[in-house]
């Protein structure tokens, strides 16, 4: 389903996540030009206050001027409760021209007990400073404050922007300056903002989305490419490989695992498959020498000695089988991590003795003499039965392998990781075309160095040494001899 498809969630989460910046972005927009707006408002209201009372003032200092010219008492010309300051406040007020930056604002000037002395005639007499305002203005203090009122004669409401700011005189109270001015334009600023988001937003998510799908499709173009090749490959092309995408991004690196994991599936593929075909081929010889002598034996009666002798060939053949079963199922059983080892401390020298001791009989018997060198303090992690078992395999090998009357030297020693094992033959040696095989399951070389084992026992060995978190390596000259070389941590 396409609800359900990366192509889907990729639209979906981009469309949320623009709708939510475009949603912040437009509110903080918003919010920041109704603050300007406001704060600019506020300085507009400031200025025409202030520029008021200056204005006021100067008429005032005029008149004062004047009559003290003509010899009229100081005390005269004091502003509070002053008629004469009254007229000239009405005066200013009526002379003052209109400002076409301040279209439909008041100027009303009001005394020390509220009470109104000159008023701009377009809303005289219905904005009146409350005993809020006025308990501030006694203390020295202006004030911004939003009133309603209703515009006549259409009667229609509206939101105004008021300002009071008290005038002093002798640290006297001498009147009041209260400017207004409608907040229609910047609420129809505010508006028009509004709905340039409304009308906006819509379509640029709508538009984004659009976007996002083709974006969306130009990423999953490579991806279905991918899924329609890999549904080519099966277990029997597993040599089919998904052709690198020339972008250096995910996708390249996507491709490059998944090729890297079918290189490890079609090897793991043809280890299997020659794994069956080589226990097939080790199944049938025994089998067939059962078969032939249990043929042999039916044909006609034979003596209880003949049948004995073929009971016995039997047997040897099972027990041949039962060893390659055995050995087939312990490495199993280490490549899977199922073996359960016991992990502890192993005294390395005790156990390289004790097994030379258990494989002198094999070695007195071609003369082969075998020498073990090595501190007693030694001491490695692991499982002392698999230990043992890897390190018979390899020793059992270097006496089968080296001439008569020649010799095996192991050698043991500590490095700054862990201990080193050397195991040291005298040899035919192996081939070099031979080296890289020589751990692989049923290798056995050429005929001159074919024995009676499977060719089990170095890969058995190997997997035990890296179970261990080990490595082992060999080296060998044709003629000369072969070394393994094991490095086991502490």
């Amino acid at each position: 389903m396409f609800s359900r498809s990366i192509r889907f969630k990729i639209v979906f989460w981009y469309t949320v996540i623009l709708v939510l910046v475009l949603a912040l972005f437009s509110s903080l927009l918003y919010i920041n030009l109704r603050r300007t707006l406001n704060e600019d408002l506020n300085d507009l209201l400031r200025l025409k206050a202030e520029g008021v009372a200056d204005s006021i003032d100067t008429y005032w200092e005029m008149e004062k001027n004047e009559g003290l010219s003509t010899g009229a008492a100081k005390e005269a010309f004091s502003k509070i409760n002053n008629l004469n300051f009254t007229r000239i406040a009405e005066r200013w007020v009526e002379e003052q021209p209109s400002d076409p930056e301040l279209l439909g604002s008041f100027v009303t000037i009001f005394g020390p007990k509220s009470e109104e002395i000159a008023s701009s005639e377009n809303l005289s007499g219905i904005i009146f400073p409350d005993k809020e305002n006025l308990e501030e203005a006694l203390h020295g203090r202006t004030r911004f404050e939003n009133r309603a009122f209703q515009k006549a004669p259409s009667g229609s409401a509206g939101l105004m922007r008021i300002f009071t700011m008290p005038i002093f005189e002798d640290n006297s109270l001498a009147y009041i300056v209260r400017v207004g001015i409608p907040m229609t334009y910047l609420q129809n600023a505010l508006n028009r903002l509004r709905l340039a988001f409304f009308l906006l937003l819509p379509l640029m998510v709508l538009l984004s989305g659009v976007a996002g799908l083709f974006l969306a499709n130009l990423i999953i173009s490579p991806l279905k490419k991918i899924i329609d090749n890999v549904r080519r490959i099966t277990a029997e092309n597993l040599k089919l490989r998904i052709k690198l995408p020339d972008t250096k991004d995910e996708i390249n690196e996507l491709v490059d695992t998944f090729n890297v994991m079918l290189e490890k599936l079609d090897g793991a593929f043809s280890t299997q498959r020659q794994l069956i075909q080589d226990v097939s081929h080790e199944l049938r010889t025994p089998l067939t020498i059962m078969r032939g002598e249990m043929d042999v034996s039916l044909k006609k009666a034979r003596s209880p000695e003949e049948y004995v002798e073929v009971l016995r060939s039997c047997l040897e053949e099972i027990g041949r089988l039962s060893r390659l079963v055995e050995n087939l199922l312990i490495l199993s059983r280490i490549e899977s991590h199922e073996t359960g080892m016991e992990i502890r401390a192993v005294p390395l020298m005790p156990l390289l003795k004790d097994i030379v001791s258990d494989i002198n009989i094999l070695a007195d018997k071609k003369g082969v003499s075998i020498k073990c060198t090595g501190s007693d303090e030694i001491i490695v992690q692991g499982d002392e039965h698999y230990l043992r078992r890897a390190f018979l395999n390899i020793i059992d090998n270097a006496v089968k392998y080296t001439n008569p009357c020649g010799r095996v030297l192991i050698e043991s020693a500590r490095i700054n990781t862990g201990a080193q094992i050397r195991i040291s033959d005298n040899g035919i040696g192996i081939l070099p075309e031979n080296l890289p095989f020589i751990f692989d399951r049923f290798f056995r070389g050429d005929k001159s160095r074919s024995t009676e084992g499977y060719g089990l026992g170095l890969s058995i060995s190997k997997s035990i040494i890296e179970a261990h978190r080990g490595i082992l390596f060999i080296e060998s000259t044709p003629g000369q001899g072969t070394s393994i070389i094991i490095h086991l941590p502490d």
